[in-house]
């Protein structure tokens, strides 16, 4: 499969799937789009059943050309995990009810996925991290700009937006049908207009029972880029997220992007790690920023 897809090109769709094998049992999402497979929850009878899940995980992932799989796992199984072979990339603190965290462990497949796409990463994280402002990432909101929470009414103007930002995306959110069905699973979008044209969005996918949020889809219309938008969204939406009783919020940001990791590192979020060529963005695998952040009234 080719390095990169572009935004409209036609590809085989990601599917849902359960594995059981000795030990284990797992709800695995396959993405022909990212060459990875994503566990996104399991269950281990012993500490080997870690083992036998990475070994028939990483075997149906080579079947089909695939070089990387990666989960997210509590403290409990962590040991496993690292005897199983797999690679510690990063922890998110507070990822459970915002008391205990989540660590995220990839396998890798080939030698090219292994190798950074951004190997001064760590050090523009340093930089940022030195620099950092409090409250550097929320500026004023610019002068005829209202902010909206997304409707499914907005899907085609944000579908469209997402796509004229990013040659390509680890989800189909160039579909505006795709959209909507976020929007019914515990996915809220805010939005930024300039009288009738949209021109900035972002997410924040919701997991209410363990009060934590992905803050996600960021996306500036590239003539509304410098004006301070990503922050102004971010910080609508820590709102929303807190009164609706989410203590943890994380995102995982392209290590190309200094502008958005900037507006993690001005907010108050922590650098957790990096998630080495994790996804298809923009063109190509991409090297992937972890930053957290713990929120209460």
């Amino acid at each position: 499969m080719a390095d990169s897809l572009k935004a409209h090109e036609q590809v085989q769709p990601d599917q849902w799937e359960i594995i059981e094998g000795h030990y284990f049992k797992c709800h695995i999402l396959i993405s022909p789009y990212n060459r990875r497979i994503t566990v996104y929850n399991f269950s281990l009878a012993l500490d080997e059943g870690a083992s036998a899940m990475v070994q028939t995980l990483s075997e149906k992932a080579a079947a089909q050309g695939f070089d990387k799989v990666w989960l997210k796992t509590g403290l409990k199984w962590a040991h496993s995990f690292l005897g199983a072979g797999v690679k510690l990339e990063a922890a998110i603190p507070g990822y459970f009810a915002g008391e205990k965290p989540a660590l995220l462990f990839s396998g890798f497949l080939s030698e090219q996925r292994k190798i950074p796409s951004n190997s001064k990463n760590l050090d523009q994280i340093k930089k940022l991290v030195l620099a950092r402002k409090d409250g550097g990432g929320q500026r004023p909101l610019p002068a005829g700009i209202t902010l909206r929470w997304g409707q499914t009414g907005h899907c085609g103007a944000l579908a469209n937006l997402y796509s004229r930002v990013f040659a390509t995306y680890p989800f189909p959110i160039f579909d505006s049908g795709y959209l909507k069905r976020t929007m019914r699973h515990n996915v809220c979008y805010i939005t930024a207009w300039h009288g009738r044209e949209l021109v900035a969005a972002a997410a924040a996918e919701m997991n209410p029972a363990e009060k934590n949020a992905e803050v996600t889809d960021f996306a500036t219309a590239p003539g509304w880029r410098g004006h301070g938008l990503a922050g102004c969204l971010l910080n609508q939406l820590e709102s929303r997220l807190l009164s609706d009783g989410i203590r943890c919020l994380y995102t995982i940001a392209r290590s190309s992007s200094t502008g958005m990791n900037r507006v993690f590192a001005n907010t108050g979020y922590e650098y957790c790690g990096v998630l080495i060529k994790n996804c298809n963005i923009s063109g190509s695998f991409e090297d992937m920023n972890v930053w957290a952040k713990i929120i209460d009234g």
